[in-house]
């Protein structure tokens, strides 16, 4: 993808935010610089804090309620790490069917073009802080995320 072309659809900030490519700088970016958004559709959203978001870089963290995940997968032009801040995150690709389940503390791995989500099975709240190397999405991606269709999974427990 060109340096400051954005996909269709995607939204002004990203890639510019907190500074476009060529303005980039050392920065403290407080509560009231991050960009929150929504993803998702239906019940199933999740909205993240946008913390940064350059041509190299994206930082977000967000919160999956209890007995929620977030809808459509997702899949990114760069690896992606998660942090575990709080809860137990099944982190779910749902194109191998590969799950994880994580701790407070736990890092994961998400190589780049994997599908992914996060389901939340328990009680409490998961909380994620997410790095995705270059872009959030690409032209390919971005088209693959807006059309991916995949049935809600529901945990219910022990029989």
């Amino acid at each position: 993808m060109e340096r400051n072309k954005r996909p269709a659809g995607f939204p002004a900030w990203a890639g510019n935010h907190p500074f476009p490519p060529d303005r980039k700088k050392p920065v403290l970016i407080r509560k009231e610089d991050e960009v929150t958004t929504v993803y998702g559709a239906g019940r199933e959203k999740i909205s993240p804090r946008i913390f940064a978001s350059t041509d190299k870089i994206l930082m977000s963290s967000w919160v999956v309620p209890p007995g929620q995940t977030f809808e459509p997968p997702d899949i990114h032009s760069g690896d992606e790490q998660y942090y575990v801040l709080r809860g137990r995150p099944t982190i779910v690709n749902p194109e191998t069917g590969r799950a994880i389940q994580a701790k407070p503390g736990d890092a994961a791995f998400i190589p780049a073009k994997s599908w992914h989500c996060v389901y939340n099975f328990t009680e409490e709240e998961v909380e994620i802080v997410a790095i995705i190397e270059g872009a959030m999405w690409d032209n390919e991606d971005i088209g693959k995320v807006s059309t991916f269709t995949l049935k809600t999974l529901r945990y219910k427990g022990q029989e």
